[in-house]
């Protein structure tokens, strides 16, 4: 007969065997990142058409998957090599010579077709790598109206951190991205996701033994975290919903430790919650409702801790991303606020369309006409959907309801509860926010990536009826094809996050027209 301890014993041996498969898988990923070219989503050249085409020649080999990514390396690269945000210049001199080029016709089809000369000038009056070098070319790029400078468009925190860890080692054996980019971004990797990410899952497995659930629940939930959830695929890229997740978690973790801890050292876990807050609403501008409920839950149960300890912690990351905003761009918000104006919308973006003639996911709504319901529909159940890619997340409903029931068995289950209810509410904010301020789902991408971070909340708030479905035969016939539905999504976009969802694939065989 087994015995309690023994039983205990077996269970952290099989939690440490599922942690060290889902990292290793994750490190052989990184260890093998590079960019392929697939035929089937690519155009051919001499077919006519927006979308990208099938490459002429060649193209130069890359660790970078997409224009993403690739718009964050390069301000790492700029940074490391050239101390500057600057990615990228359009020359000054050649844009206010072609805008006078079309008052010196005489006539209106010499001054159309020199219109058309003036605009092909200014755009090869630009020069950059971003813009002129095949394995870092990046449409996710901003020009400055004023200055006429390139820059990412994405928030410049994440990306100095980064350069912080590729310095030392162009210091140490003289790689620099633009030479050594495949070494530098799968050891970089290896730092901020893959390190995390086995971090991310022995937390994850630490939280689950502070709530009420059998030691086989505990363990088919972090099976889940390890395997069934789209936080996988971003793992070999460079990306900000992946250290936003891990914050997500952090920061329950850090709360449910100060709660259960009885040392004089608690008021640690707050500072650290306060940090790990802050930071992942800098990578996640949404997980601000976290932070706030965290923090309002902190200030009734005591004021004082909750300003003094959570409070100033969290405003750090939060002001250094500020003041680095502010730095580099001009403005304390997001250079991603400017979106519809000059900085965004320029001759050559990929934004500019003044004769709303492109297609593609990224204009769905605004060039093919897709109702607000039906985006609603395919962002939470269709092809792009949290419940129909992930549908473990459909326990946590039931999951809360549970826990609700039992939040006065003692303070395991009250715990439970308030994480729940947390995950239940965030989730409803964020979806909330996403269909009034988003239209094109995060793009080419296997998931609607910026609801990414809920993962872990919903996660524990489905334990609950993880447990229940365990205890007859039925129960897990139902929860075995919710997992199995969920790890074909994980698996499906396994060598790059920048992929269509395979149900977005079904749904053109079975005859949808998609955004093509």
């Amino acid at each position: 007969m087994t015995t309690p301890e023994a039983g205990k014993k077996l269970a952290h041996f099989a939690a440490g065997l599922l942690i060290l498969i889902a990292s290793a898988q994750v490190a052989g990923r990184i260890a093998t990142v590079t960019r392929l070219a697939e035929p089937a989503l690519l155009r051919d050249a001499k077919t006519p058409g927006l979308s990208p085409a099938w490459p002429v020649s060649r193209p130069a080999p890359s660790p970078f998957m997409s224009s993403n990514d690739r718009s964050r390396w390069a301000t790492v690269r700029s940074l490391v090599e050239d101390g500057t945000y600057i990615v990228g210049v359009r020359d000054k001199q050649t844009v206010i010579l072609s805008a006078l080029l079309p008052l010196f016709q005489t006539d209106l089809g010499t001054a159309l077709g020199s219109a058309g000369v003036a605009h092909r000038l200014r755009l090869g009056a630009d020069s950059g790598f971003l813009l002129t070098e095949d394995a870092w070319r990046s449409v996710d790029r901003v020009l400055n109206p004023a200055t006429l400078e390139y820059q990412s468009s994405k928030p410049p925190l994440l990306p100095t951190l980064v350069a912080g860890l590729v310095k030392p080692l162009q210091w140490m054996f003289g790689w620099k991205p633009s030479t050594h980019p495949f070494e530098m971004a799968r050891v970089v990797l290896l730092l901020i996701n893959w390190l995390p990410w086995t971090l991310y899952l022995l937390v994850f497995w630490r939280l689950l033994q502070l709530l009420p659930a059998s030691d086989f629940a505990r363990l088919v939930t972090l099976a889940l975290a390890a395997f069934a959830t789209l936080v996988q695929p971003y793992l070999v890229v460079f990306n900000n919903h992946t250290p936003g997740t891990f914050c997500a978690l952090f920061l329950l973790h850090a709360l449910a430790m100060e709660r259960t801890s009885r040392q004089s050292g608690s008021w640690l876990w707050l500072v650290w919650a306060g940090l790990v807050a802050g930071f992942g609403v800098t990578c996640e501008m949404p997980a601000l409702c976290l932070a706030a409920m965290a923090g309002l839950g902190l200030l009734i149960r005591s004021p004082g801790k909750a300003i003094g300890l959570y409070g100033v912690a969290c405003l750090v990351p939060l002001v250094v991303a500020a003041e680095m905003n502010r730095y580099v761009t001009g403005r304390y918000t997001p250079v991603y606020s400017e979106f519809g104006s000059p900085w965004y919308e320029y001759e050559g973006s990929s934004w500019y369309d003044p004769g709303h003639l492109k297609r593609g996911i990224d204009w769905a709504r605004r060039n093919l006409g897709e109702t607000k319901p039906a985006y609603a529909f395919h962002l939470l159940a269709g092809h792009h959907g949290l419940f129909s890619l992930t549908p473990v997340f459909l326990l946590a409903l039931p999951g809360a309801w549970l826990a609700h029931k039992k939040q006065d068995s003692g303070e395991a289950s009250r715990l439970q509860w308030r994480f729940a209810w947390i995950a239940l509410a965030c989730t409803v904010v964020v979806t909330a926010f996403y269909l009034v301020k988003s239209d094109n789902y995060g793009g080419n991408c296997c998931s609607a990536r910026w609801l990414q971070w809920l993962t872990p909340l919903l996660l524990l708030a489905a334990l609950p009826a993880v447990e229940w479905l365990c205890t007859t035969r039925k129960g897990l016939a139902l929860l075995g094809a919710l997992v199995f539905f969920s790890v074909v999504s994980a698996a499906s976009s396994a060598y790059s996050p920048w992929r269509r969802p395979w149900l977005y694939d079904i749904m053109v065989w079975a005859g949808w027209p998609g955004y093509d």
